[in-house]
């Protein structure tokens, strides 16, 4: 009698999870939040400001730069090899190639090709939900660049720190500031200098972040690294 009351509990279970499963299987799929590809990831009123610094880590002045609002700047990440996936992508986000790629790690400047202005299609430091070129998995880096394209910053940021600054607690700046080390230098006449990379994962834009950190105690300078060309022409 037990083993036929345990048979039938068995069976009524089955026939539960059956029920429940097909039940399930039925019911529409959630679709998930859209991403934000249609808002600029920074204010189009933003101003940017750059620290010009002295060797001794003195601010001589400090520039405005202004924004060349059709053209964008991108790194992307050194396992990208095939150009045709960087054409692909640019050309899904109304943007087309205007040099490049070139060097190590994978580089290009690229013409918007919409009405849009450029901050649509940065990298959106320090926020999430946006599905803009910026924030696609090929690219580690997306800004402007300034002056019609004469002043591009190149994503890096060079660091002196004070002698003696303990190496953990440059490790935790870098790390608290999205910043990717790239490679340390000696630098005269002692110490040493860190070339580091923003990222996805930083707060805010090289300009910002560089301008930001220099007020750091520890540090002697912060300096964003800019590529002087010979300007763009998205018009052409």
């Amino acid at each position: 009698m037990r083993s036929k009351l345990f048979i039938h509990i068995i069976l009524f279970l089955v026939l539960a999870i059956i029920f429940f499963a097909l039940c399930h299987k039925q019911k529409p799929v959630e679709p998930e939040k859209p991403c934000i590809d249609d808002q600029p990831v920074e204010d189009t009123t933003h101003i940017y400001l750059r620290n010009v610094i002295d060797v001794d880590g003195t601010v001589i002045r400090v520039d405005t730069l202004p924004i060349y609002p059709k053209a964008v700047f991108a790194r992307f990440y050194p396992g990208v090899t095939d150009t045709s996936k960087i054409e692909l992508l640019a050309q899904q986000h109304n943007l087309r190639l205007y040099k490049g790629p070139h060097g190590q790690p994978l580089a290009a400047i690229l013409c918007v090709t919409d009405d849009r202005r450029a901050e649509y299609h940065f990298t959106p430091y320090g926020k999430e939900g946006f599905c803009n070129f910026g924030a696609d998995s090929l690219v580690e880096y997306a800004f402007a660049t300034f002056a019609d394209g004469y002043l591009t910053p190149t994503g890096n940021i060079i660091f002196k720190f004070v002698d003696g600054t303990p190496q953990t607690r440059i490790d935790s700046l870098f790390y608290a500031n999205g910043l990717r080390l790239l490679a340390i230098y000696p630098d005269y006449p002692t110490g040493k200098s860190y070339k580091t990379l923003v990222t996805p994962h930083s707060k805010k834009n090289v300009l910002d972040l560089g301008y930001e950190l220099h007020l750091v105690p520890f540090l002697i300078y912060a300096h964003v690294e800019l590529a002087i060309g010979e300007g763009i022409n998205c018009d052409e």
